[in-house]
């Protein structure tokens, strides 16, 4: 059986893999089993948990409970299975004070334990990491921190600040470290996967040597608006109350969602 577990990074087309695999799950069903964010919802918040205080308790806690949420599944149902969450990654850098992927391989190492107990140890794991230019890709990351919180910094600085966890081939190499054996690693740009009709999401199932075909082409999710970083930006140094400045960026969403759907 093979498996392909996908955690993230945040921010390099993990969105569009997993809104595309749920849009189409009557036709992959019958080929692929599959576990996103909302099938792990307790092994994710503790995972985000472990990326900020890197504890052995908070360890333990997410190997308990992603134990849990694969338990139910069949272990004799020999259909390839994804997994997709950036989660399993921990928190997106730059929140809750967490500065780098740190926590991702050792996550990665507990949630391989894990499969290989319940699929045994037959079953060919996969560690898959999509990665992006580093500087296209702290970009999106300072937008999306723009986005969750009250940052008032300005890009550059936030750019300095945030480069190692922009180093994802550091933390690959970790990983691959870390799981030895247990698990293969591999990677794949989202620069090159951005030909593909199907994204991530084609690049996965054929990772899984899964068809195909009768797959509708997949629209890019979560995707940064032209101008909306410094829209974001000042209305964060404003100062507008929490409540009030939550709501005016969900208004600046929406504008831009609309203005969006009138050009496509």
């Amino acid at each position: 059986m093979r498996i392909l577990l996908h955690p993230g990074f945040h921010k390099t087309g993990t969105s569009s893999l997993q809104r595309g695999a749920t849009a189409q799950f009557d036709t992959l069903a019958p080929r692929l089993q599959l576990m996103l964010t909302p099938d792990l919802i307790e092994a994710a918040r503790v995972a985000r948990h472990y990326s900020e205080r890197l504890t052995q308790t908070d360890l333990d806690r997410f190997s308990a409970e992603f134990q849990r949420a694969v338990a139910d599944r069949d272990n004799s149902d020999r259909r390839p299975l994804l997994i997709s969450s950036e989660v399993l990654s921990g928190h997106l850098p730059g929140l809750r004070g967490v500065k780098t992927y740190a926590a991702a391989p050792i996550l990665a190492r507990s949630a391989v334990k894990v499969l290989q107990r319940h699929y045994g140890p037959e079953a060919q794991i996969t560690v898959w990491f999509t990665t992006r230019d580093p500087e296209t890709w702290l970009r999106s990351l300072y937008w999306q921190n723009l986005r969750a919180q009250r940052l008032t910094e300005e890009f550059e600085p936030f750019r300095d600040r945030m480069a190692p966890a922009a180093d994802h081939a550091h933390i690959i190499e970790e990983a691959r470290r870390c799981l030895g054996a247990k698990a293969q690693v591999e990677t794949a740009r989202i620069e090159d996967i951005g030909p593909d009709p199907l994204g991530p999401l084609g690049e996965a199932l054929r990772r899984l040597g899964v068809a195909t075909d009768n797959l509708a082409t997949l629209p890019q999710h979560n995707t940064q608006p032209e101008n909306a970083a410094h829209d974001f930006l000042t209305l964060n140094r404003s100062a507008l109350g929490d409540e009030a400045l939550a709501e005016a960026k969900r208004k600046v969403l929406r504008r831009y969602r609309r203005a969006e759907q009138s050009d496509s």
